[in-house]
């Protein structure tokens, strides 16, 4: 229960990050407030949500796929977050 209610939650904040791309932005370097708000709540979330981390990393690409081209370091702020070590060396748990 609590990994499909955090899953819906990751998902609208995707869909929150996609409409935050589609506003306007001076530097795409810092993007707009919009996306800056979008990005923290997606990898609070993220960070905090029951599932292994195969599924964390494959939201992470959703997340950064909605932000390419609209904010450079939020994209790279995605990046960094990725369980790309831990799930090379076998931990795919919460």
């Amino acid at each position: 229960m609590k990994a499909a209610r955090a899953n819906e939650r990751l998902l609208a904040d995707v869909a929150a990050l996609k409409r935050a791309a589609r506003l306007p932005t001076e530097n795409r370097l810092d993007g707009n407030a919009a996306i800056n708000r979008a990005t923290d709540r997606f990898l609070k979330d993220v960070a905090l949500a029951p599932i292994d981390n195969k599924q964390r990393n494959r939201l992470i690409d959703h997340a950064a796929g909605a932000l390419v081209g609209a904010c450079e370091q939020c994209f790279q702020a995605l990046e960094a977050a990725r369980p790309i070590p831990s799930i090379r060396l076998g931990d795919t748990s919460c």
